[in-house]
């Protein structure tokens, strides 16, 4: 939009020229300001920050999932969703009817797996019974049917995957593609493995849900097999829109615990995952890994603990590993210590941190959530309480 505003003054066009004043009155609108001080922002994440958020909320126990305000979250996910318009994606999949969710607002055009994904979880957390809803039987068809002829899952559209367009000196940042990626593929397949054991626990008749269950377990077998291929020699994933291989691992591990209880090709899978994990965990018990390693493979894993990092870390060896593995104890030992962020009223904490755990363009781009270093370690912290508080019961019995 700035490149446009310029050019238009190099035309003629002055401030006070309508074209001009609107113009900047939409870049104003990606403005920023806090006690930092006022910063332009690439986009808004409404949708994103609002189903991981609420996830994170029912994951952590810290609210009811009848409480009033996740119910108002859910209530908002589900009218986000997207009925009437068909975007880009509708090219390879005509056939497909429209229930994606987009990224931020009034984007209608561009529905993501990502998105989609994460909120079928989300919607799932909060109320299990919604299994059977319109809204998610409509989101995991949509998923399905989406998914690219070499099994996985890119973010945007279907197929799109001529990476030699790259080459083209015009090239957008090395991405005028969207091919598939492990970590999409692994957040819609832990969508559809929620999905499925939630529908199975349920046990209906109905025999419209076993024809979509039919279509899922098709689906996630075709999944499974992209993933095996795309795994690093040395056990990680790569992760397209986080940094990098801590996020595409956590995100892989977190799908596969679906699907490993009787496939050993799966087992194996997560265990030299799990293994690389803990390989580069950080002496200070945390898990950090620097925007290097999109062009130094090298630097996998490698750099100054996060806390969104560590709480992927964490997650992803929550899967396979004893609640009281050393590991998994030093991690959550990181995140208490490092809660040091208080809020005026001092009635509630967060972490802290400037470094960037998220990507736009590998190798060019790079964001930071404002909301990452708080909801992943919800997470984190609620999966270590709960599997903790299991083992305990599990024992005094």
């Amino acid at each position: 939009m700035h490149a446009g505003v310029q050019a238009l003054l190099l035309e003629g066009f002055t401030e006070k020229d309508r074209e001009i004043r609107v113009a900047i009155e939409a870049i104003e609108k990606f403005t920023w300001e806090d006690a930092s001080g006022k910063r332009m922002q690439s986009s808004v994440s409404p949708v994103w920050d609002t189903v991981l958020m609420t996830r994170a909320m029912c994951e952590s126990g810290v609210a009811d999932k009848d409480d009033d305000r996740l119910q108002r979250a859910a209530s908002w996910i589900e009218r986000q969703q997207i009925r009437k318009c068909k975007g880009d994606w509708s090219h390879y999949r005509s056939h497909l009817q429209l229930a994606g969710f987009t990224f931020q607002y009034h984007n209608d055009w561009y529905p993501d797996l990502d998105d989609t994904s994460a909120a079928i979880i989300s919607l799932l957390r909060q109320n299990p019974a919604s299994v059977t809803s319109d809204t998610v039987i409509q989101e995991v068809e949509w998923m399905c049917g989406m998914q690219n002829l070499d099994n996985g899952w890119g973010a945007f559209e279907a197929d799109n995957d001529r990476l030699w367009l790259n080459e083209i000196p015009f090239s957008d940042l090395d991405a005028l593609c969207d091919p598939s990626t492990s970590d999409i593929t692994g957040h819609v397949l832990e969508a559809l493995g929620m999905f499925s054991k939630e529908l199975l626990s349920r046990d209906t008749k109905d025999p419209k849900y076993w024809c979509v269950l039919g279509t899922v377990t098709a689906a996630s077998n075709r999944a499974i097999q992209f993933l095996a291929v795309q795994q690093e020699t040395f056990g990680a994933w790569w992760g397209r829109w986080g940094i990098n291989y801590v996020y595409g691992t956590s995100a892989v591990l977190s799908a596969l615990a679906y699907f490993c209880e009787s496939d050993e090709m799966v087992q194996e899978m997560m265990s030299a995952g799990v293994r690389w994990l803990k390989h580069v965990q950080n002496p200070d018990g945390g898990w950090g890994e620097g925007i290097e390693s999109y062009k130094d493979q090298k630097q996998a894993g490698r750099g100054v603990s996060t806390a969104a990092q560590t709480a992927w870390g964490i997650m992803g060896l929550l899967e396979l590993c004893n609640v009281e593995d050393d590991s998994i104890v030093m991690g959550i030992r990181y995140l208490l210590r490092t809660q040091t962020l208080v809020s005026e009223d001092r009635t509630g904490a967060s972490w802290d941190t400037s470094r960037y755990t998220a990507t736009g363009f590998p190798k060019h781009l790079y964001l930071e959530y404002a909301l990452y270093k708080h909801y992943f370690p919800l997470m984190a912290m609620g999966r270590y309480a709960r599997a903790f508080q299991k083992k305990y019961v599990a024992n005094s019995k």
